[in-house]
């Protein structure tokens, strides 16, 4: 099981950079981070990052939603070149279509079968390739890539498999749309996150208290969800609400048990629901 504390230390960020500066202190969860968009670009590597455990004691915890695509989502974690978050989120959405079309990647196995749902195996030299691919496509060896670079490296990777690619956006004027995110999620379409700041998170329950153990950037992202999670807390002070996207971070050393907290220390500027068909 990954430990969360030890991203502070060893994660090596899927852009291609080196340990993230850490501070590690509870009272800087409620500060503001602000980040200054360069142009659209994700996949910047240039940013401040750390980690913060946020405490949440409650008299009753409901589990208000939880939904997921798959048993085990893809986790896709190679990293061809800087600043290739793009890819590897086009890597981890191609993943998931491979189990019901396996000419997406040639040779790769997808997963196994459980029941009514799905279990995806870890990545190996075809989705390696098909991520070096998509960045090729996407991003053209230049560090980043814009969103619209993302859609058109993914339409063109998915027309040389003969597929056709869809993209729907999950926001409402700038702000995400829950509702449409569910509602997609459950039409079995993974979102892609495009992120000015973000946060994934691991959530450890004790008794009577649960601890939300986040790691913070302000760096610029690309990143898939593939399932939601939703808590309601009843505390000494009233009801606290969560509401967490399961996310394929494509950071290093954290693929299993990531959650993305949809409305804290983050911008969103679109989520798009990608089918290939």
């Amino acid at each position: 099981m990954f430990h969360f504390g030890a991203i502070a230390l060893s994660v090596v960020m899927a852009l291609g950079i080196g340990v993230m500066p850490v501070r590690n202190t509870e009272t800087e969860k409620d500060e503001p981070i602000y980040y200054e968009n360069t142009g659209g670009i994700y996949g910047q590597t240039t940013s401040s990052a750390y980690t913060t455990v946020v405490k949440v004691p409650y008299t009753s915890k409901t589990l208000t939603a939880n939904y997921n695509l798959s048993y085990r989502r893809p986790t896709l974690t190679f990293a061809p070149a800087v600043g290739c978050c793009g890819a590897i989120a086009g890597g981890n959405v191609v993943a998931f279509y491979d189990r019901y079309d396996e000419n997406l990647i040639p040779n790769h196995v997808s997963g196994t079968s459980i029941l009514n749902t799905f279990a995806y195996n870890i990545g190996d030299q075809y989705t390696d390739a098909t991520i070096t691919q998509l960045y090729e496509y996407m991003a053209g060896g230049n560090v980043g890539m814009t969103k619209e670079q993302f859609k058109s490296g993914l339409t063109r990777f998915c027309a040389e498999k003969g597929k056709s690619v869809s993209f729907d956006s999950c926001m409402f004027i700038c702000i995400l749309d829950h509702s449409k995110l569910q509602a997609c999620m459950q039409a079995n379409q993974p979102v892609v996150f495009f992120l000015r700041n973000y946060n994934v998170l691991n959530l450890y329950s004790g008794e009577n208290s649960d601890s939300l153990a986040y790691y913070v950037s302000t760096t610029s992202h690309i990143m898939v969800g593939f399932g939601y999670k939703s808590y309601s807390y009843e505390t000494s002070t009233g009801t606290r609400i969560f509401d967490f996207v399961t996310i394929s971070s494509g950071l290093t050393g954290s693929g299993y048990s990531d959650l993305f907290d949809i409305r804290n220390k983050t911008i969103i500027d679109d989520a798009l629901a990608v089918n290939i068909f």
